[in-house]
């Protein structure tokens, strides 16, 4: 018994060796066979990197001063720079309440805004002021109004940060050039700038050169960025030069002497050790083999143990299996797990590592005799497979998708294990490889099609069940999931449904409250300014009278500018009714130019009209239709550069009565003409003219409830409306 033992273990061992040697030949052959240690990856890795970091370190780095003279400031990075902390009046704000503390000034204003008639009112309080912070102060304030003022201020203020980002990267390559000068020191080279015809040499290239490599036309030049790229700021740097290139010609070598002394030497002898101890395992791998096969053939029949083989037997046939199959995973994973051990004398835990792979592989060699014993009586209907098979049978009834899950998932399993073995043995590829593109990312694909189907449905029947109604769930083919989409969709649009005018309700109280909000402050500032200014009974009656009539205009100015935001949002929200008749759009057009006239004239505007003297008959709204001329026609009395020509046609083209308008804007209208269409948009930013800013929105929505459409267009300075309606 024990000389079987003993036989068991020495076969186990042989096996281990055997196997040892196989992974560290296809592992490690490429890096020491016929190889020296300049062939080495360590070796090709430093020179790559003296490689890339000696041109723009030592040979070719762009000379400061050029950089800093090709620095270049944009428009863009001017604007950037100016409102890189907000606008003018928030940065001017954040310093004022920076310093109101530190200065002992307490400030309280009231009613400040401008209004067209009257100045600002100011109230403010001033306690012992700190002279030298109220100084400061105004510096930086002075410093932040001239940034919005002179772009040649910002300019030197942007070339200031450019050149002191270029003088940190020269600063960081001259750290890096001594690491490189420091790490790299047994490098000599004798190279020469192929286009200036410059030369650089450090040491001397002589005969005893244990590495020498040439750079020329025939070899290939030396080619490297002369901006290094490894430092913060070198894409300022490569940003100015272009990201240049420099070619090189001549010689980098190793002396001999550097592998005799210093760190190069000790590198050079732990290299030829590794070598060594490379063909010391391959050879003894070899002869373990060898021994192996020789034994077995006597001594295999040792693995029988005919107790513990009989037990073995009773297991089901699939057990059996995976225990085998484990155990040659843990066998082989052991194994190679000793690879570091034997090159790189890597002692951490090896020894239990060697004894594990040894009682791994002994079992793995037991289950082959027994298996191989018993594999013609095996029944497959005492299988685990085959009892968990007929158990699930009730999976399969509704229809095939518990079968493709299960096929799906076997598949994914077996390829998990695939792809470790081939992390170990690398030969297997040559399987692998095909049967994942084939079998396992198609599988993949599905199963993972599959659940992401089911869990979109699950989230949005939970979404369903917290109120939120989202897209419609998508039906694919006709299994019982997609019958179960099907249905959630149908419940999902009865909720819609219920749910439709409670949103619509909440969107247009939204958008009244944003709308008030925006436009409201400057007529309602205005009118509690002068209402204050009444209550003083020292002013006279012409500054009351004159107080009296502001009040009027912002009073009426405020009167409709409300009572456009209801009309708007009410033709938005399609609550308005049209009382549609035949009415002829020529005639409609003439009344509502007649009814401008006096201010035409007084405009100081040339309107150039031409309408045909033919009947244009259309169903519309008259009142709403003649709103919507009405806005266009004071749109260019507000809005129309002095001196200038208006034109406004109206013309039957194709089935359409087609309205044009077109002036020459006073103010600069922007590439985005539909943003004038929104609500409270207009084209005077500073909002010194008055009106509501919904004009065009009121037209936009009126054409669009009558099937029409209205298109803006902008050329430089030319304002265009063209209105198309369908004619009877």
């Amino acid at each position: 018994m024990k000389h079987a033992i003993g036989r068991n273990t020495l076969l186990s061992t042989l096996a281990v060796i055997a196997i040892l040697g196989l992974f560290i030949l296809i592992e490690q052959g490429r890096n020491f066979i016929g190889t020296s240690y300049f062939d080495s990856d360590d070796f090709g890795w430093q020179l790559s990197e003296f490689e890339s970091s000696i041109v723009p370190l030592l040979l070719a780095p762009p000379d400061k001063e050029e950089v800093k003279k090709k620095i270049t400031v944009t428009p863009e990075e001017i604007e950037e720079y100016r409102y890189r902390y907000g606008d003018l009046e928030s940065q001017l704000d954040s310093i004022r309440n920076q310093y109101q503390s530190e200065t002992g000034e307490v400030t309280t204003e009231t009613a400040t805004e401008e209004v067209q008639e009257g100045a600002s009112e100011e109230v403010r309080t001033v306690q012992t002021p700190d002279e030298a912070k109220l100084a400061e102060r105004d510096k930086k304030l002075a410093d932040i109004t001239k940034n919005f003022t002179d772009d040649s201020y910002v300019e030197q203020k942007i070339r200031a940060e450019k050149e002191a980002q270029v003088d940190a990267y020269y600063k960081a390559i001259e750290h890096a050039k001594n690491d490189l000068l420091s790490q790299k020191e047994d490098f000599v080279y004798d190279l020469k700038n192929v286009e200036t015809g410059e030369r650089f040499t450090n040491g001397e290239i002589s005969s005893k050169n244990a590495f020498k490599k040439e750079y020329s036309t025939k070899y290939g030049h030396l080619r490297e960025r002369t901006v290094y790229q490894q430092v913060d700021d070198s894409w300022l740097v490569t940003d100015m030069m272009g990201n240049p290139f420099a070619r090189f010609e001549g010689t980098i070598a190793i002396p001999e002497s550097s592998i005799l002394s210093g760190h190069r030497a000790s590198e050079y002898q732990y290299f030829l050790t590794n070598q060594r101890k490379f063909y010391g395992v391959v050879v003894a791998g070899i002869l373990a083999a060898v021994a192996f096969i020789l034994l077995w053939r006597k001594n295999s029949e040792t693995f029988r143990h005919k107790s513990k083989e009989e037990k073995y037997r009773q297991l089901p046939i699939d057990v059996k299996l995976a225990f085998f199959l484990i155990s040659i995973l843990l066998a082989i994973t052991t194994t190679t797990s000793l690879v570091g051990f034997v090159l790189y004398n890597d002692y951490d835990m090896q020894v239990f590592t060697f004894i594990f792979a040894i009682i791994f592989t002994a079992f793995t060699l037991y289950q082959w005799k027994w298996m191989r014993a018993g594999f013609g009586t095996v029944d497959w209907k005492n299988s685990l497979t085959y009892s968990w098979g007929r158990s699930l049978q009730g999976f399969f009834l509704k229809q095939s998708i518990g079968l493709q899950t299960l096929i799906m998932l076997i598949v994914v399993f077996f390829w998990g294990v695939g792809t470790l073995l081939v992390l170990m043995l690398p030969v297997a590829l040559i399987v692998w490889i095909p049967a994942t593109l084939l079998i396992g990312i198609p599988v993949l694909v599905v199963l993972m099609s599959r659940m992401s189907y089911l869990n979109r449905i699950f989230v949005k029947t939970e979404e369903m069940a917290k109120g939120v109604i989202g897209n419609e769930v998508e039906i694919k083919g006709k299994s019982a999931i997609a019958e179960h989409a099907e249905r959630l969709n149908e419940i999902r649009n009865l909720i819609k449904s219920s749910h439709s005018e409670q949103a619509k309700s909440e969107r247009l109280k939204t958008e009244l409250i944003t709308n008030v909000s925006h436009d409201l402050r400057t007529p309602l500032t205005s009118i509690i300014t002068y209402t204050d200014l009444l209550k003083n009974p020292s002013i006279t009656d012409e500054e009351r009278a004159s107080y009296i009539a502001i009040l009027d205009k912002k009073s009426m100015r405020l009167k409709t500018l409300i009572e456009d935001l209801f009309e708007v949002s009410k033709m938005a929200s399609g609550n308005i009714e049209l009382d549609k008749r035949k009415v002829d759009l020529t005639q409609l057009l003439q009344q509502a130019i007649a009814e401008h006239q006096e201010e035409i004239d007084k405009s100081g505007l040339e309107y150039r009209v031409a309408i045909g003297i033919k009947p244009i008959m259309s169903y519309v709204d008259g009142q709403k239709w003649w709103r919507v001329l009405d806005n266009l026609i004071i749109n260019t009395l507000k809005y129309a550069l002095a001196n200038t020509r208006v034109y406004i046609n109206l013309d039957l083209v194709d089935g359409e009565a087609v309205f044009v308008i077109k002036n020459i804007a006073k103010y600069e209208l922007g590439n985005d003409v539909n943003e004038l269409t929104e609500r409270f948009k207009r084209a005077d930013t500073s909002r010194h003219t008055d009106g509501s800013g919904l004009g065009l929105a009121i037209a936009q929505s009126i054409v669009d409830l009558h099937g029409g459409s209205l298109r803006m267009e902008v050329d430089g300075d030319l304002f265009k409306v063209t209105v198309k309606i369908a004619v009877i």
